[in-house]
């Protein structure tokens, strides 16, 4: 006969081996939380600062609300060593398509996305993740100015995270400027 929910929890509750891995498993992530609100102390201060409320920098990422004042702050805090998870969720935050022609923050993320391993060279599953939110930020700010530079990410890692996404990306970029060329020359009105 199965056991209850009641008489599982019941059993767990008395079972030493499991409350001490259960105990152990709350330490780290206790210490994992205090790392990350160390990491990120200095910028949510900074983001604070410019009137923006938050207790996490992934408080902005998919938020409604207009955190553009905080956008130099989070330019700045990128180019700053920080956790992968700190990283990832700065480079998420910058995830805005309106940013597209600010050539310091797409320098930065392609020179970043370039040096920060992907999820398959590391071993600790908590440090995974930067590589993918950088490139979510450069799919989203990518443009057909952007063309070149995708190109060369994409060749020199054609396994890195989210590759995919910047291949689509650059798919849909030349698709539309070819079609905007196209539509541009004497005659084009032409095809159907």
């Amino acid at each position: 006969m199965a056991k209850t929910a009641a008489e599982l929890m019941a059993e767990l509750a008395n079972d030493k081996q499991y409350q001490a891995k259960k105990t152990e498993k709350e330490k780290q992530i206790n210490e994992l939380k205090r790392i990350f609100e160390q990491d990120e102390k200095k910028l949510v201060f900074d983001i604070n600062s410019n009137g923006i409320s938050v207790k996490s920098v992934w408080d902005l990422v998919n938020t409604q609300n207009d955190y553009y004042e905080a956008v130099p702050v989070l330019i700045e805090h990128l180019k700053i060593k920080h956790h992968p998870k700190i990283l990832a969720g700065i480079a998420r935050s910058l995830a805005i398509p309106k940013l597209t022609d600010n050539d310091d923050l797409w320098l930065t993320l392609v020179s970043l996305y370039r040096v920060t391993p992907s999820d398959a060279q590391i071993d600790i599953p908590e440090e995974r993740g930067a590589q993918q939110s950088i490139a979510v930020a450069l799919e989203a700010l990518a443009d057909n100015t952007r063309v070149k530079d995708l190109e060369k990410i994409i060749a020199e890692q054609p396994a890195g995270d989210s590759v995919d996404w910047l291949k689509d990306k650059l798919r849909a970029i030349n698709r539309v400027y070819s079609t905007d060329h196209l539509n541009s020359q004497p005659g084009s009105n032409d095809l159907s």
